[in-house]
Order: C-alpha cells, then structure tokens, then sequence
C-alpha cells in the first residue's frame, strides 16, 4: 500500500505533480527488488475507489496520466517480461478513461500466457466496492481476477489501517506499518519488513 504522496509533496515543498511522479517510480524500482527478493505474488494499491471519485480534477488527471504511461511501461518492463509476470487489474476501470482501459486491456493481453508469478493491480478499487457487487448477486472481482490471499500486508506513510484493501484477501496477513513516505521507500525498509515477517508465527485463526 504506498501511501504518503501528499505529505511527501508538503515536506519537501513540491507540486503533487512531482510527488505522483517520484511515487509512480519508486513503485517500478519496488517491484524490482521484491521480484529480486523471490516473492513472485504482488498485490498493489495504485489507485483506490476513493482517490478515483474524491480527489481534485487536477489531482485526478495527474493520477490519470501516470496511471496510462505506467500501465503502458509495464508492458515493455524487461523484469515483468523477463520474469513472465502475469499482471491483472481489479476495481471499477469505468471511473478512468477509455486510454487507461485501452491501455490496461493491452497489458494484461500481453501477458495472459506469462506463469513465472502474477502482479495485481487496485485500480479505483475498494473493498465496500467489491462487496457492494457480490451484494448484488455478481461473483467477486477479485476472485473472478485470481488475486492470491495475502501474506503480508505494507503500508507506508504511517497510517495503521488497510482503508478497504482486498479484503477477502487479508484475513489471515500480517500487517506492516512504516512511518516512511512512499517515495522516500527503500530496498532495505522493504528488507526489514520481510524479515519482520519471517519472525511472525502464524496461525491462521487457530
């Protein structure tokens, strides 16, 4: 969950524009190192239900923008190719534009054969959304995309809750709160939490 884009913009006096953008790049770098670090399942937050119908039309068509151009890297990103990383995206793709869709369409087509691990993608998701649709009678989202339950859980920028990520997956996961802003986000914070994680005993409700 890479959460502090904002604050980050006011800590260090720069548009939301420029923090977006160092938050957009440090998720390419991240998924780097956690595919270096063998763990071959992903599940990111990009954009929540709430970041899609809340925030500002400027806000939003920053996000907009980053979200095609990212969607569009990640089909040529030699460690997602190389790797055979099959990527999916889950949540309501009606709230961003027909360019994003086009873009996420041809993406997650491009790596429909790929079976070396998978990578899924939030996108205007929330779990009141999915839940609102299983109420109404239609199968989960994201069971429908195959998203794998949830080991481990990181969320950055100091706020101790999942705010509404994939719920049906998080049951059992072990939660990880780092006080650190998404763009200041380092190998070794991403280290220390998977040996933070290797310490936890789990029981699974037993």
């Amino acid at each position: 969950m890479p959460d502090g884009n904002r604050r980050f913009a006011k800590k260090y006096n720069v548009s939301y524009f420029q923090a977006y953008r160092q938050g957009y790049e440090k998720l390419r770098e991240a998924l780097r190192w956690v595919i270096e670090e063998g763990v071959r399942r992903a599940v990111v937050y990009v954009l929540s239900y709430e970041n899609c119908t809340r925030r500002s039309p400027m806000e939003k068509a920053v996000l907009e923008d980053l979200l095609i151009s990212g969607l569009r890297d990640l089909r040529s990103d030699s460690i997602i190719n190389g790797e055979r990383i099959r990527v999916r995206l889950v949540g309501d793709l009606s709230l961003v534009s027909e360019a994003a869709r086009r873009e996420g369409a041809a993406l997650e087509e491009h790596t429909a054969s790929y079976d070396g691990g998978s990578l899924h993608l939030g996108v205007c998701y929330s779990g009141e959304w999915e839940r609102n649709i299983i109420a109404s009678g239609t199968a989960s989202p994201s069971l429908a995309a195959r998203v794998p339950p949830i080991d481990l859980v990181i969320r950055t920028g100091g706020m101790k809750r999942l705010s509404g990520f994939f719920p049906l997956q998080t049951s059992y996961a072990e939660l990880y709160f780092t006080e650190t802003l998404w763009p200041e986000f380092t190998r070794e914070e991403l280290k220390k939490a998977l040996e933070w994680f290797e310490l936890q005993k789990r029981n699974f409700g037993a």
